[in-house]
């Protein structure tokens, strides 16, 4: 069990599950979203994540044809999770929202083609230059976690 919540703290949540993956993605879509070099995602079934305090604002909006809702507080406005159409059962954490993010670690940097010429990358962790299959990133966390 981890919690975690928004900047204001208006928002809390409990994460109940076990991660299905966690990556670093570099491309510009995501540069956009957050105004840094890359965004932080832990994909997690979505029936693991409970609001224990506050209500998160919901955004839907439509990116490369899929449907996508963006939970976040609607006091501070910290993105917390996003989830899309396509994958109903699953839901993109944002771990750095975590009380705690000291026991994860990414398994892959994605889009390092779109990534910012000054962001140093550490050597040990998997590198794409475009976005692999979700399977593939599941498996690698498995490997790395689960070993």
């Amino acid at each position: 069990m981890h919690q975690g919540g928004c900047q204001c703290r208006a928002v809390r949540y409990q994460f109940n599950g076990e991660p299905l993956t966690c990556y670093t993605c570099h491309c510009t879509d995501c540069q956009t979203s957050t105004g840094s070099a890359f965004t932080l995602s832990m994909i997690v079934n979505s029936s693991d994540i409970e609001i224990i305090k506050g209500n998160c604002a919901i955004n839907t909006f439509e990116h490369n044809g899929t449907e996508v809702q963006r939970n976040h507080c609607e006091t501070c406005g910290s993105a917390l999770w996003f989830m899309a159409t396509e994958m109903p059962d699953y839901t993109a954490l944002k771990p750095g929202t975590f009380d705690d993010t000291a026991w994860f670690k990414p398994v892959a940097h994605l889009w390092l083609r779109s990534a910012q010429p000054w962001v140093l990358l550490d050597e040990t962790t998997k590198k794409y230059q475009k976005q692999p299959k979700m399977s593939a990133l599941m498996t690698l966390w498995t490997e790395k976690n689960h070993a």
